[in-house]
């Protein structure tokens, strides 16, 4: 009989003082680098991670969205443990579950949802057109950290929404040669003002990912509140919208 290949994979993580806030807790775009980080990991167990993806088949991974959820933070000099599983695939999507716990305290819980792409092309993949592993070759756990659904974010933002443009340069290029996702989650946070963010605390993020950015372009970054948290919208020169997301806090 053929042995499965690993189902899960996890490791122990001292957070450390360079991924942390200013009151030393871990910031929510190195979580996000995080999960990405042991997401690739698990990949290149499966022999699916990008190089051997863009190898084997010409293609590519991306993030389509991601939400976290955050039950607690972790602090400087925390260890804790984080782990990963993918669900069944099911057409072009791909889904992630992740957790992040302290002390068997579940301190994050995330979701994210992945497509491939063409290399060439940039345009989607089904996940049958690549050697990602069959259903004999891995057993598919069906436990799921977040369930609440995606939201539908519309694009209502107005010039009176826009807070600041940046170029993105070149230290925020990624593998794949766009943008890479956790740059999105620290402009939006880029919005609010220190004194804000240290009077709150974390509670949930969610960002959609529409379409690439690539070196050199300018950003403009939206914001706006409503009754259930804060809204956000990143576009091009050209209008074109590159991200949306949705950030709840809580105070401290």
């Amino acid at each position: 009989m053929t042995e499965k290949l690993p189902k899960s994979f996890s490791c122990d993580i001292q957070i450390q003082s360079g991924i942390c806030d200013s009151l030393l807790r871990l910031k929510p775009e190195a979580a996000m680098l995080m999960i990405q980080d042991i997401a690739a990991q698990h990949a290149t167990l499966l022999g699916i991670d990008d190089p051997n993806l863009k190898a084997k088949d010409n293609a590519l991974w991306v993030i389509s969205r991601t939400k976290m959820i955050f039950n607690d933070i972790p602090q400087w000099y925390d260890v804790v443990t984080a782990k990963t599983w993918p669900s069944r695939p099911t057409g072009i999507r791909c889904e992630r579950n992740y957790s992040i716990t302290k002390d068997g305290k579940l301190m994050i819980a995330a979701i994210s949802e992945w497509v491939i792409i063409d290399a060439g092309t940039r345009k989607l993949r089904k996940v049958e057109t690549t050697h990602f592993p069959s259903d004999n070759e891995i057993e598919w756990l069906s436990d799921r950290m977040v369930t609440s659904p995606f939201r539908r974010i519309k694009d209502d933002f107005s010039e009176d929404d826009l807070i600041y443009s940046r170029m993105i340069r070149s230290s925020d290029i990624d593998i794949t040669h766009h943008t890479n996702n956790a740059v999105y989650c620290s402009m939006f946070l880029d919005t609010f003002r220190v004194a804000d963010l240290e009077s709150w605390k974390m509670s949930e993020i969610e960002v959609s990912y529409h379409n690439e950015s690539i070196e050199g372009e300018i950003l403009h970054v939206y914001r706006k509140q409503k009754e259930d948290g804060y809204y956000f919208a990143i576009k091009n020169d050209a209008g074109i919208l590159i991200t949306t997301a949705f950030i709840l806090f809580v105070d401290k």
